[in-house]
């Protein structure tokens, strides 16, 4: 048995059934987790347990070699499979399998007593493969589990458990650093110092989570949206986001207030179908024509043109942004208007939606009713908008395609929530800029006066 530092030590006597594990570079992760499983292992028969890394190839490189030398005449090795026959203490054998999570759906319906997961923050769609693969897996043994790795800012999955440990005595949280690793050579923690930029070093060998800077949603508000409780005022409204093709899924997101209450997905509708879902669903939960907004891109188009259905919006996140802001820069003796002309500092409509969006989730003012996997998709796509403003004075958010690009799909989950929006930006720009427009023109009119009066004076001179 390796030799275990203090740290470690705890984790190894810790009875919580699960363990998140937040630890820097070189501090001793991959000997706890080898310890871990070894150790529970040996202790009784037929335990299996899995070990996901992120990749197959960084568990053969890494946890195969160490079990290989760890373990060499104990155990019985299956390299192509990566698994090995542990012998236990009272002379039968336990399973331990390594595989990378790539292959994670090779494991649903398998029974697994323990399962370490390593470098969670860079697993993704963390939470709907351990929702819908391995916590269940978990049920027979009535299992443990471990989450272990180094934070990363871009799939913060260990500060999600963490904030999920707050509230569940099942979990428990360990954070240690590279420093607390005494058989590290101090010279190299001090070279790491030295060397490294102050952010890499915080994260990296002190573990400390580093807030995306450019991110347009809190991360913890946008968990929190799953358990907010609000006050639902502002009538009913539905979203429709339509599959380009027909051959994806179409969504139906209902709206109660800023409460989404309800969430619907079809595949494989066409046209047709989805005029007669809205329809279907607006008589159902009298939710008014004027507050249905529907993608109105590919077969959307027909939808929101469609003679059936007059009076419900066409949102395209190209269009203009909506003006909602008032200018009060004109000078009153020179470019006067009587009615003071509103103005947006947006790039389109989309990016002023998804900004509005996120200075209300910000502020715990939305709620959903969403679970599972609806729930991981919609956080997942979210937590991934960046202020992507060019410096040309309008503000933009990070755009459609390159959110494709980072989580491997489309943004589809959360682009119901993105359109809801455009009746809370529309709403700010009538009825609630009655005040605004109000206060603009008395001011406009006095320095019109004003200019007025001291004109002569401003000639003679």
């Amino acid at each position: 048995m390796y030799l275990l530092h203090p740290k470690q030590l705890e984790v190894i006597k810790s009875k919580a059934r699960f363990k998140v594990v937040r630890a820097g570079r070189r501090s001793g992760k991959t000997i706890l987790e080898t310890e871990e499983m070894i150790l529970h292992g040996a202790a009784k028969d037929d335990r299996p347990i899995f070990y996901i890394a992120p990749t197959q190839v960084q568990a053969r490189d890494i946890v195969w070699e160490i079990m290989r030398k760890r373990l060499n005449n104990v155990a019985e090795f299956n390299e192509q499979r990566l698994e090995i026959r542990l012998k236990t203490s009272k002379g039968g054998l336990s399973l331990i399998k390594l595989a990378g999570w790539e292959n994670r759906e090779n494991f649903r319906g398998k029974p697994a007593y323990r399962i370490v997961f390593d470098e969670v923050d860079t697993l993704k769609d963390f939470f709907i493969g351990w929702q819908e693969i391995f916590r269940p897996a978990l049920i027979d043994y009535g299992g443990f589990a471990t989450f272990i790795g180094t934070p990363k800012k871009e799939n913060p999955n260990l500060r999600r458990l963490e904030k999920i440990a707050q509230t569940d005595k099942d979990y428990a949280c360990f954070h240690f650093t590279s420093l607390d690793n005494p058989y590290l050579p101090q010279a190299e923690k001090d070279k790491a110092k030295a060397e490294l930029d102050y952010d890499t070093y915080r994260q990296e060998i002190l573990a400390e989570y580093l807030d995306n800077a450019g991110s347009l949603f809190h991360y913890d508000a946008l968990v929190d949206v799953f358990s907010n409780s609000i006050v639902k005022e502002g009538g009913l409204y539905m979203t429709v986001d339509i599959a380009d093709d027909g051959s994806d899924k179409t969504i139906f997101s209902f709206w109660e207030g800023l409460e989404e209450y309800k969430r619907e997905e079809f595949a494989r509708l066409n046209t047709e179908g989805v005029i007669a879902k809205i329809r279907e669903y607006a008589a159902h939960d009298r939710i008014p024509y004027s507050h249905i907004a529907v993608d109105a891109i590919g077969i959307g188009a027909g939808v929101a043109s469609s003679s059936l259905l007059d009076g419900i919006i066409g949102f395209k996140s190209s269009y203009a942004p909506i003006k909602t802001d008032m200018n009060i820069v004109l000078l009153p003796n020179v470019g006067y208007r009587k009615d003071a002309p509103l103005v947006s500092d947006y790039k389109n409509l989309r990016s002023q939606c998804v900004f509005e969006l996120a200075g209300l989730i910000n502020n715990h003012e939305i709620a959903s009713r969403c679970t599972g996997q609806r729930k991981e998709c919609i956080i997942e796509e979210l937590s991934n908008y960046q202020d992507a403003s060019q410096g040309d004075g309008k503000r933009m958010a990070t755009q459609k395609e390159d959110i494709k690009d980072i989580i491997g799909h489309s943004p589809d989950a959360s682009d119901t929530w993105i359109m809801r929006m455009y009746f809370v930006v529309k709403s700010r720009a009538t009825k609630e800029q009655d005040p605004i427009i109000e206060r603009v023109r008395t001011e406009q009119k006095m320095r019109f006066e004003y200019n007025k009066k001291n004109q002569p004076l401003n000639s003679a001179r």
